[in-house]
């Protein structure tokens, strides 16, 4: 979906209304406005994710992500493909995920991710918010301002039991997931990023109740070049199952059984003769 250029304009005027916390709150984008010490502009992680480093927020802008009990629910999406090379199972066990959110000071809240599986086409998740996993955050840390009235914050998941094939497109998502906070205004973005070495910038977006009725593409809703999104992801090459528990033949089952009736013949014996 290409929304008019009238429509794209209005989205930038209100996101570059920088004395207006309200009206960059009400638009898909969060620009950056101010410059202090210590924030992230673009580079990998620290430490790197060891599966994907789709890098850190480049300083520029981020795109609106969040639940909300109003119309307000979004999900700004990247992909990634975990290469498969030297993972003999051909599955990862992921132990980490770190992303890098822009928040709304007034509406301070946890986080979480979201994984979704490819369309099959290459170009966006499955129609439609329907995530094959969800992690909760384990933890968040605020680097400092991004822009008027916001912050950004690097969160932190650690999954349970999440195993990801190798060599086979995912994408994922951060988001605010305090819905009733998020009625009225957007409070929650994620933060775009350089991406990773050699891949492809193709960030998408889904706001099915504000206009954006499935995945299409950033630079179709906000206008500008395509984009990447910061996140990293540190996992192990799952461990091969072991060899199957050897069963016993029938008559291996039979000595078995006439070890246990031999053995309680004996208990009877004892207690008899005590008796």
């Amino acid at each position: 979906m290409r929304f008019p250029a009238r429509t794209r304009c209005t989205l930038l005027v209100l996101a570059l209304s920088a004395g207006s916390a309200m009206a960059q709150q009400s638009s898909f984008q969060q620009l950056r406005t101010v410059t202090p010490d210590g924030i992230p502009a673009g580079g990998p992680y620290v430490p790197a994710g060891s599966l994907y480093d789709n890098e850190q927020s480049d300083g520029t802008t981020s795109l609106a992500s969040q639940d909300s009990s109003g119309t307000l629910t979004a999900r700004t999406a990247d992909d990634f493909i975990l290469a498969g090379t030297g993972c003999g199972t051909g599955n990862f066990d992921i132990t980490q995920i770190r992303v890098q959110m822009v928040q709304a000071d007034a509406a301070p809240q946890a986080f979480a991710v979201d994984l979704f599986a490819d369309n099959g086409s290459n170009t966006a998740p499955v129609s439609g918010i329907n995530p094959i996993a969800t992690v909760a955050q384990s933890a968040q840390t605020t680097l400092g301002a991004f822009g008027a009235g916001t912050s950004i914050i690097e969160a932190t998941f650690i999954p349970t039991g999440l195993s990801v094939a190798a060599d086979t497109r995912f994408w994922l998502s951060g988001y605010g997931t305090n819905a009733a906070a998020n009625a009225a205004g957007f409070n929650n973005f994620f933060a775009a990023s350089a991406g990773a070495s050699g891949s492809t910038d193709n960030g998408v977006i889904i706001a099915p109740g504000a206009g954006v009725a499935d995945w299409t593409a950033a630079e179709a809703v906000i206008g500008g070049n395509p984009l990447a999104f910061s996140f990293a992801i540190d996992g192990v090459c799952s461990a091969p199952l072991g060899p199957p528990r050897p069963v016993p033949a029938s008559n291996s089952w039979a000595l078995v059984l006439a070890g246990l009736m031999l053995g309680l013949i004996g208990v009877v014996s004892v207690r008899r003769a005590i008796a």
